[in-house]
């Protein structure tokens, strides 16, 4: 059993891939069949690919400092999650988005995405003024 923290790379999986691929080329037939089955890793094609955007925000007094707000669109199209950066208010938010979402795209018109926020996310939106939308 192997647990590991493996990144994109996957450093780790390929190098028990390869050890393993060698030690089998060094085994006699037969015990190249008694043993099992070769390690392997399977690769996925990556059909979902995300882009985040991170947004500071000030929760309002009444909101708790202290949980992680989250949204989902119904079709997945679109999530955020906002993450207590401190005990006073502010937090980080991370809206993920498709790929080839319009909102997704560098340099995205401020006016374009406070409507999408109004919109797909209005409790977040009321939050963020217009400078904060325009650093999105």
């Amino acid at each position: 059993m192997l647990i590991a923290a493996d990144g994109t790379a996957r450093t780790v999986a390929n190098f028990m891939e390869e050890a393993d691929r060698k030690e089998r080329k060094s085994m006699n037939p037969i015990k190249r069949m008694v043993e099992g089955k070769p390690f392997t890793v399977t690769r996925y094609t990556d059909d979902n690919r995300r882009v985040y955007k991170t947004i500071p925000m000030k929760l309002p007094e009444d909101w708790r400092p202290d949980l992680n707000y989250s949204a989902r669109s119904q079709k997945g199209g679109m999530n955020i999650d906002a993450l207590p950066a401190n005990r006073n208010g502010n937090y980080c938010g991370v809206l993920l988005l498709k790929e080839d979402d319009p909102m997704a795209q560098a340099e995205t018109d401020p006016k374009e995405l406070r409507s999408f926020l109004d919109k797909l996310l209005p409790q977040f939106s009321v939050i963020l003024d217009d400078d904060v939308i325009a650093q999105v």
